[in-house]
């Protein structure tokens, strides 16, 4: 039977109101976003693009204004055989301060994530020098590592050994830095690392148990895979924070001179971004300048994007979002 022409109508209403409510909604939404996408443009997208067009210019920041010299800092880029040593020091910082900061914090959340008495206190107390500054905290362990009077010397002394140069033998400073920055983040992973274990399902480990699983297998099998994307999250922004590393190596290594002294022993913890800031400011080369600056960061850039990439396409093996007993549930509704 045909519907009659008045309830038409009205559904034809009634489809038009929601149509215009849902506008009015958009329109809302946008009027609240307009001002993040405004500063994003005017202070990201702005500034990328100017970078962009000076890596194509000489500028040392004395002249008037810049010169156009084409390919030439990126012909130098290719050619600078200072870039892969600055690398290599990075890539030195990650196999320390990364894989320590991803084992250490893990270890610190199983530590705490038992609800007991005392254990918010410990959080937060393996959370606080998240919060600091890091120039602050380079300052002080920069005074610790000291080999004549810092207490750790002191320490190794104490127990009849010839304390290390930590910060001016070039085999050991990027270390000591890679353990200060893990030391200052540990809570920040420690923190993230807790939420993941929150949300393992309790009945997966009873499970787990009653099939016969030992401990480290109820971890290996079940845990781990639980917490994945946790892992994964913390492996991408470490790794991006640990190729823009500055802070701490010129509060640790620099002299009185300030980052212009910053890199050493031997140019052992100069950073990508480290010799960024040496060339902005380096007026003695020829290339050097606003322009060459602007080069590596985009090279940089580029850098952290592919790694990044690289990395979102291997997670497919061993990243697991899906929860497995919604995944159980499904299997059996199919079935």
């Amino acid at each position: 039977m045909s519907s009659t022409p008045g309830r038409t109508h009205s559904g034809r209403a009634a489809s038009r109101r929601s149509a215009s409510l849902s506008t009015r909604r958009s329109r809302t939404a946008l009027l609240f976003v307009l001002p993040q996408v405004v500063g994003l443009i005017a202070f990201t997208g702005v500034p990328l693009v100017a970078s962009l067009g000076y890596s194509f210019t000489h500028w040392d920041l004395v002249a008037p204004a810049p010169t156009f010299v084409g390919l030439d800092n990126w012909a130098h880029l290719l050619s600078d055989d200072r870039i892969p040593a600055v690398l290599w020091n990075t890539v030195r910082f990650i196999l320390v301060g990364t894989t320590s900061l991803l084992v250490f914090s893990l270890i610190a959340a199983l530590l705490t994530f038992t609800p007991r008495r005392g254990v918010a206190l410990y959080r937060a107390a393996l959370f606080l020098p998240y919060v600091l500054s890091q120039i602050a905290v380079g300052v002080v362990w920069r005074w610790m590592f000291n080999t004549n009077s810092g207490p750790i010397a002191g320490i190794w002394e104490f127990f009849g050994g010839d304390s290390p140069d930590w910060l001016l033998d070039p085999a050991t400073a990027m270390p000591s830095i890679a353990l200060v920055t893990t030391w200052q983040t540990i809570g920040y992973g420690m923190t993230l690392y807790v939420s993941g274990l929150q949300c393992v399902p309790a009945s997966l480990l009873e499970a787990a148990t009653i099939d016969g699983a030992n401990r480290w297998q109820r971890f290996r099998h079940v845990t781990v895979p639980m917490i994945s994307p946790t892992v994964f999250f913390l492996t991408v922004t470490s790794l991006i924070g640990a190729f823009q590393l500055f802070d701490p190596v010129v509060a640790m290594t620099s002299a009185s001179a300030g980052p212009a002294t910053a890199g050493g022993p031997s140019n052992s913890t100069r950073t990508i971004v480290l010799y960024m800031y040496n060339q902005m400011f380096n007026y003695s080369e020829r290339i050097s300048g606003l322009g060459y600056a602007a080069a590596l960061a985009w090279m940089l850039a580029l850098i952290i994007f592919l790694i990044t990439a690289a990395q979102f396409a291997l997670s497919r093996r061993w990243v697991h979002y899906d929860d497995p007993v919604v995944r159980a549930s499904r299997k059996r509704a199919r079935a």
